[in-house]
């Protein structure tokens, strides 16, 4: 049995300048509920797709607070990045993505000083950044690299969602079950949209992997946003397509709702039941859990990973 690579998503560092993190200094007081959550994360480059590069980068970046005026809470970003252009080019442009992303968030957030009410304005402007970034260079190389981005932003009791592609956000929620809140830019989703064929026909479409919206096609791109409040006990989970096209949405419920695992096993679970039926394509899955309770420093050098 194939198993899933354990901490293969912190392979490259990146370029990120905190400031404040480790200061003595007391954050804001607030009002609001304090949560905690623990991350998980795991990918692999699939069964079909094991002698190629990886085209998928995710990556986790916590920690105790930007600054005591700008986010003085905890925070993590999360991303999930599936490239594509083949040659290795599409592992480029996810990766560009990724460091391009993380540098603008927190370059804003530490030396232009961006109110915590700007977030997300702030991370559609950081999406807008790495798509020219990756745009200019195909039309410099004569490249057609592209990739898709789901990040995501926690900060107190709130999950700022941005999104371009296939990749996913999902919600596992005890009073709801597993909520998709990311809709997917594909050519069968629209399909499904207009009620052409059913949702369960995407998964064997010919079609099902032709997307129509992603990071370098076009100097700017539309950029799909969401605040999403969460709860207690809430779980989120990010990840590419080579999961939720190998496992279906009951099967990805199931795994998240196991109460004996953590988000790392969770994380590594579903990479494995990925795999297990057929991993037909690179594979990546993050897994948050949130709780109620007083949140735990972090070392920010320690979970930055790409």
């Amino acid at each position: 049995m194939l198993k899933p690579q354990e901490n293969s998503y912190a392979d490259i560092s990146l370029n990120i300048h905190l400031t404040d993190l480790n200061s003595g200094e007391q954050a804001a007081h607030t009002e609001q509920p304090v949560f905690t959550w623990r991350v998980g994360a795991d990918q692999n480059s699939g069964i079909r797709r094991k002698h190629r590069p990886n085209e998928d980068t995710i990556f986790v970046i916590q920690g105790n607070r930007i600054s005591p005026t700008v986010v003085p809470q905890p925070f993590v970003l999360l991303g999930v990045a599936d490239g594509m252009g083949g040659s290795g080019h599409g592992r480029d442009a996810s990766r560009l993505a990724a460091c391009s992303l993380a540098d603008y968030v927190f370059g804003s957030l530490c030396y232009n000083q961006r109110p915590v009410d700007d977030l997300l304005p702030l991370l559609i402007a950081a999406v807008q950044h790495a798509n020219r970034i990756i745009y200019e260079h195909n039309r410099q190389q004569g490249m057609t690299m592209g990739t898709t981005i789901t990040l995501v932003l926690i900060i107190e009791t709130t999950a700022y969602v941005v999104h371009v592609g296939d990749s996913r956000c999902y919600l596992q929620r005890e009073s709801l079950g597993l909520t998709q809140v990311t809709h997917d830019h594909s050519f069968v989703a629209t399909l499904v949209a207009n009620g052409i064929i059913t949702p369960d026909a995407i998964y064997t479409h010919p079609r099902r992997n032709l997307i129509y919206r992603s990071l370098g096609d076009q100097i700017a791109v539309d950029v799909d946003t969401l605040i999403l409040p969460l709860a207690p006990d809430d779980k989120l989970l990010l990840c590419s397509d080579g999961l939720w096209e190998m496992v279906r949405d009951p099967q990805i419920s199931a795994i998240l709702k196991d109460p004996l695992s953590d988000p790392s096993e969770t994380a590594c679970k579903l990479i494995q039941a990925a795999l297990e039926s057929g991993g037909d394509d690179n594979v990546s899955a993050i897994v948050v859990q949130v709780s109620d309770g007083s949140i735990a420093a972090t070392d920010l050098s320690q979970t930055v990973g790409v």
